[in-house]
This record gives structure tokens, C-alpha cells and sequence, in this order.
């Protein structure tokens, strides 16, 4: 982004215009989406555009960074913390996750087919950290049943390894596997890996 805005009509106009990306993302695909189709549907001059964002690509990782934002605000509304079960919790997480991947008409869909040329390291440092903030919480409320050390670590081994194997299994799309299958699976892979006794994670 050129420049941050300000006052409050300069924050709606930025907003519009990362609206106005999704939308046309979603209507129009990747490939053919333009700063002045953009403009168009945000109902600003393309001059209007040039002042917050420097190009399309500036565009698409604002939206990118929204679309994070979205999915951590909706983690922290979920009764996670609720759960005492570990794989209650995760499974939660994991199907909320295929969830948001599944919905927007499209727009989503359209990201993640094109995951290899997007921005997307800001968006997943953004999706680890709220996953880190709900890890320390769950991890000190149930420290007595699950003991862990190097949370961190975990974390970003987790996070990485969900998105990356959610992402391809949803751009592929060759039903081969069943998205239920899948996400039970992966319920089973992180539940085990978290639930680790440090004892059993060798030593320095």
C-alpha cells in the first residue's frame, strides 16, 4: 500500500477497493482482473486507485490480509477454548477451516488454485499467530492434562502443514479424497503431535 489512510473517507474508499478486488477476483478470475475493472466496480477513478495502491498486486495482498483477518476473527467466535478434548478442538479449527475455503462463491477457490503466485507469506504469519494465541490459551487452561514445551515450534509446524495440505487438496479437487476423510485425518495427525509428553520429545 502507497499510503495509509487517514480519515475516515479514505479508510471506506481503501475498503471499497479490496471489496471491489474480491468481487471482481471472484467474478472474473485472477487472470483477468485489471485496476481499472477494479475502479469500476468500487465506483472511483482509476487515479483514485493509484493513490492508496500501487498496482494490482498491492490490491490482492491488501485483500489477502483482509481475507486473514476474517478467518482468525472467526477462530476467536468459535467455543474452542470450550472444549476440553483436544480433538474436539481441533477438529473445530480444521472444519471451520475447510468451511471458510469452501464458501465466497468461488472467490476462495480462485486463491487457492492460485496459491503458488500469490503474496501468501503475510497471510499465513497472520493465520499462525492467531493460531498461537489460541494455543497459549487452551495449553494454560489444560496444562495439567497436556504438558507441552516448545509451543512455538509445534505451531508453526502444524499451521504450515494443515494449510499446505488443505490448499492442495482443495485446488486438485479430484475427489479421490473425501474432504471428511481428510479433515478427520488431520484431526488425528496434529491431536497426536500436540498431545506429545515432552519426555517422548528427546532432548537438546
Amino acid at each position: 500500500m502507497r499510503k495509509r489512510p487517514q480519515q475516515q473517507r479514505s479508510r471506506e474508499l481503501v475498503k471499497a477497493l479490496i471489496d471491489a478486488t474480491a468481487k471482481v477476483i471472484q467474478q472474473q478470475g485472477l487472470d483477468n482482473t485489471t485496476t481499472a475493472r477494479i475502479a469500476e466496480v468500487a465506483g472511483v477513478s482509476v487515479g483514485s486507485l493509484y493513490q492508496y495502491f500501487g498496482d494490482k498486486d498491492g490490491l490482492i495482498e491488501a485483500l489477502m490480509e483482509s481475507l486473514a483477518d476474517d478467518i482468525g476473527a472467526g477462530l476467536k467466535r468459535l467455543p474452542l477454548l470450550d472444549n476440553v478434548d483436544m480433538n474436539a478442538m481441533i477438529s473445530s479449527a480444521i472444519r471451520f477451516g475447510f468451511a471458510v475455503l469452501n464458501s465466497r462463491d468461488g472467490l476462495y477457490l480462485e486463491l487457492v488454485r492460485n496459491w503458488h503466485r500469490l503474496p501468501t507469506d503475510r497471510v499465513v504469519n497472520t493465520l499462525q499467530q492467531h493460531f498461537m494465541d489460541l494455543a497459549r490459551l487452551y495449553f494454560l487452561r489444560h496444562y495439567r492434562d497436556y504438558p507441552i514445551r516448545n509451543l512455538e515450534v509445534r505451531v508453526f509446524i502444524v499451521t504450515n502443514s494443515v494449510l499446505f495440505t488443505m490448499v492442495r487438496h482443495i485446488s486438485q479437487n479430484n475427489g479421490l479424497i473425501r474432504e471428511d476423510d481428510l479433515a478427520n485425518e488431520l484431526t488425528r495427525m496434529v491431536a497426536g503431535y500436540m498431545a506429545t509428553p515432552p519426555d517422548h520429545q528427546g532432548t537438546r
